[in-house]
C-alpha cells in the first residue's frame, strides 16, 4: 500500500470517528443517551489529537509518524476496541443499541489494522 492511500484510509477513520462522536452529542442534547459510554466531547478531542499524529505522515517524517502510530495503537487499541469489548460483557446497558456498540468497535478496528500498517512501515512511500 502507498502512504498516500494509507493516509487517506486513516482521514477516513478520523471523519467516521468525528461523525460517531458528532451524532453521540447530538443525541445527547436532545435529551437521549449517547451511543457509547465514551463522552462525545473527550472523544472528538481524542480524534483530533489522532489527526494531528498523520501531519508527520503528510511531511515525510517517516520515522516520527511511525512512533506516534505505536502511540495510537496502544490508545485505540485498548480504549477503542479492548474496553468497548469488555464493556459489552459486563455492561451492555452503556450503549443505545448492539448496532452502536458494532459502529464503535468497527470504526476503531479499522484505524486500529491501518496504524498497525503505518507503524510497522508495511507502506511503499
Amino acid at each position: 500500500m502507498k502512504l498516500k492511500t494509507l493516509l487517506l484510509l486513516q482521514v477516513i477513520y478520523f471523519v467516521l470517528g468525528i461523525l460517531y462522536n458528532g451524532v453521540s452529542l447530538f443525541l445527547i442534547s436532545q435529551g437521549e443517551p449517547g451511543l457509547a459510554p465514551t463522552q462525545p466531547v473527550m472523544g472528538t478531542i481524542s480524534m483530533i489529537t489522532y489527526a494531528l499524529f498523520l501531519i508527520p505522515g503528510f511531511l515525510r517524517k517517516i520515522t516520527l509518524y511511525r512512533i506516534l502510530m505505536g502511540v495510537a495503537i496502544i490508545v485505540i487499541g485498548y480504549g477503542g476496541v479492548v474496553t468497548h469489548i469488555i464493556n459489552i460483557f459486563t455492561q451492555p446497558q452503556l450503549y443505545s443499541s448492539i448496532v452502536s456498540w458494532a459502529l464503535a468497535v468497527g470504526i476503531n478496528l479499522f484505524g486500529l489494522v491501518l496504524n498497525i500498517i503505518a507503524a510497522s512501515g508495511k507502506f511503499k512511500t
